[in-house]
């Protein structure tokens, strides 16, 4: 008869089944995997005090500030032991680096070109377990290297693939499994033994797909060098895919002002260029309400001021022209604004360009009934200090409230319009990112592929925020246009762990 879980166990402890026995009998049912990983668990605890504790005695105590030198590509930035960095370079040190013949502080010159893990096997490994003796041994010809997250089960494990080598793992990874998704990129090294795969060694931090070109960008220039890529030509090229890794870190971190630019490509500064006038506000508006294209009069007029003779006394309007050549869906495109109140004509625009562009039609259209006093010049990066100051860079009210906004059906709706408008002209965009081709273009090699995949798997993410609602079916039309397989950018599976 089979016991149910709630049944008295059958060996005489009073206890349910299911809190004797059963326990038993799933840790004997676990996977052999499962198992291994457990030994290996208790076997790795304390390893990296009993290294370090070896290294220093053996290879001496400036050891760790020369390979932390050489860890961060030379930046001049001292060891610091609280680094959030410590999970990646710790294992780095162990397993990858070796004093330099020529420039090493180490003494013992038997050490030179020698890896710690190595001579740490060489010393004490015949006292070792055998499982943990392969463990490291494994560690010795693995590289650092970045991986893409092609499913995860978070808490349990993760499916790498190796973005240099296209090998797939499958990883048994408790914690890093928890704060990942499909699509992104982790940089470390993998160690496998047993039929078991774990994460020796992690950046700490989930990459987002979009940084995915210049990794790709690297494989090229190693692959054009190689005729196959291998664990060795990566462990050859380690210097290289760390400098690229603190390079993206940096990028994220530490990210730089980005070139503003309006519609026009013209750098952005704003310009408010004040005229006298010497007609008055309706023969100024007159001749210059041909500026807003082909709006009425009765519209640019809506919000105008007038005097107790229903005379215009001051009115604002925009200036416009046709179509857009960086968005070629839209019909027209602000290029500034008007006002004109009283004796005084204000034009406020975004750019020098801009700027010389209005004033010269300004003079041309009124000739002598306007004269030109000052221009007020506001830099990008003025504006934007004085938006931090003020609070107006996306504070937590402003945030709150632009959610709000999103949250309303209409305006929703709108938002999902505008964003399925902007990926339908996407796929014929030139991008800079994939060498100023489109990416209909792009898709046609492997490499742009990979590229184009990870920047729709960016709007996938990007697209399910409020802010940016955007329906999946866009996607799925955009997949389809660009031959792409389905979306993983938010899929998650059970089967992910190592066997």
């Amino acid at each position: 008869m089979k016991l149910g879980r709630n049944h008295p166990c059958s060996c005489g402890s009073g206890k349910k089944y299911k809190h004797c026995c059963l326990n038993a009998v799933s840790v004997q049912a676990a996977a052999p995997a499962d198992l291994t990983w457990r030994r290996l668990r208790s076997l790795l605890d304390g390893y990296a005090t009993e290294m370090l504790r070896f290294i220093a005695e053996a290879y001496g105590p400036l050891a760790v500030h020369e390979a932390w030198n050489e860890f961060m590509c030379d930046d001049g930035l001292e060891f610091d032991p609280d680094t959030s960095l410590m999970q990646l370079f710790m294992p780095w040190f162990f397993h990858c680096w070796s004093p330099d013949p020529i420039a090493t502080m180490v003494g013992e010159k038997s050490l030179h070109n020698v890896i710690p893990t190595a001579a740490y096997l060489s010393s004490k490994g015949r006292r070792l377990d055998p499982l943990l003796r392969r463990y490291l041994e494994s560690l010795l010809s693995a590289p650092f290297t970045f991986f893409e997250v092609l499913a995860c089960d978070p808490g349990t494990g993760m499916t790498l693939r190796d973005v240099m080598t296209q090998e797939e793992h499958a990883v048994t990874e408790h914690g890093a499994s928890q704060g990942v998704q499909p699509g992104d990129l982790l940089f470390g090294q993998l160690a496998s033994v047993d039929r078991l795969t774990m994460l020796e060694a992690g950046n700490g931090f989930a990459i987002p797909p979009m940084e995915k070109a210049p990794i790709i960008e690297l494989r090229a220039q190693i692959a054009s060098a190689h005729p196959v890529i291998t664990h060795q030509v990566l462990r050859d090229w380690d210097f290289e895919l760390l400098d690229l890794f603190h390079e993206i870190a940096d990028r994220l971190y530490n990210p730089r002002l980005p070139t503003l630019q309006n519609t026009d490509g013209d750098p952005l500064s704003l310009h408010k260029i004040v005229f006298d006038l010497n007609v008055v506000p309706q023969d100024a508006f007159d001749a210059l309400k041909h500026l807003a294209l082909d709006e009425p009069d009765e519209e640019l007029l809506a919000d105008s001021t007038r005097d107790s003779e229903d005379k215009l006394t001051c009115v604002r309007f925009s200036w416009k022209k046709r179509g857009n050549k960086k968005h070629t869906g839209w019909d027209n495109t602000v290029l500034g604004w008007i006002e004109i109140d009283g004796k005084r004509l204000i034009a406020e625009v975004n750019s020098e360009a801009r700027a010389n562009a209005i004033r010269k039609k300004i003079e041309t259209a009124l000739g002598k009934g306007v004269r030109y006093r000052a221009s007020e010049i506001q830099s990008a990066e003025r504006m934007l200090a004085d938006l931090r100051t003020t609070g107006g860079i996306r504070d937590g009210a402003a945030s709150e409230e632009s959610d709000r906004l999103a949250e309303i059906p209409e305006v929703r709706a709108k938002i999902s319009e505008m964003m399925a408008a902007h990926w339908e002209h996407w796929v014929d965009q030139p991008l800079p990112i994939l060498g100023n081709r489109t990416p209909m273009e792009a898709v046609k090699d492997p490499d742009g592929r990979e590229i184009v995949e990870s920047l729709v798997i960016q709007g996938e993410r990007f697209g399910r925020k409020p802010t940016a609602a955007t329906d999946e079916d866009v996607f799925r039309r955009l997949r389809k246009r660009l031959g792409l397989t389905g979306s993983r950018s938010n899929s998650t599976t059970g089967s992910s762990t190592s066997r």
